[in-house]
């Protein structure tokens, strides 16, 4: 939320490369070895009742994360960047939301291809390719956020129920300089 108030709300570029959405794994596995460093080899443990170095640790973590995240919004222009490339959390929900039920789907005969939804998605995501497809958009990069829906032409799109398996992701990737 706190990134919601930042002054961009994405890029216009579209996305890094896919290797710095690589990051997020290095940022999880890297969180996971400190939490097992600390459990297995120092013995840390929480105390009953709570201490005063549970508190440090939740408010160093927080203020890090938010300086990372504030810091990456400012230099890719990209409220969302944080959640693009770095954040920890994504790399377990990607896992499940390939499997998600719930998910936005397009009626590709109301849809006129004018491309509000794409140009609105804060996570990059090409929407109109998945109407074309006829598929519901299977990005696990979809954060259900609506704007989508809220910019496109009434009943074009619309969250729906049902069993897909998200396999292929459709984004918006920067184009390379060319020499």
């Amino acid at each position: 939320m706190v990134l919601d108030y930042l002054p961009f709300s994405r890029n216009k570029q579209g996305r890094l490369s896919t290797k710095w959405g690589n990051l997020r794994y290095v940022h999880f596995a890297l969180s996971l070895g400190l939490i097992l460093v600390l459990w297995f080899v120092f013995g840390y443990r929480v105390q009953p009742g709570g201490s005063t170095a549970e508190l440090y640790w939740l408010i160093g973590g927080n203020a890090l994360y938010y300086g990372i995240a504030i810091v990456l919004a400012f230099a890719l222009k990209d409220n969302r960047a944080f959640c693009k490339y770095v954040c920890p959390i994504t790399a377990m929900l990607k896992v499940t939301s390939r499997f998600s039920l719930f998910k936005i789907a397009g009626d590709a005969e109301k849809c006129n291809d004018c491309g509000a939804c794409d140009k609105i998605c804060p996570m990059d995501i090409r929407i109109t390719e998945y109407i074309k497809n006829g598929q519901r958009v299977l990005s696990t990069e979809c954060i259900l956020c609506f704007e989508c829906e809220n910019v496109c032409v009434p009943g074009a799109l619309k969250a729906n129920w049902g069993f897909d398996c998200g396999t292929k992701e459709l984004l918006n990737m920067r184009k390379s300089p060319t020499k």
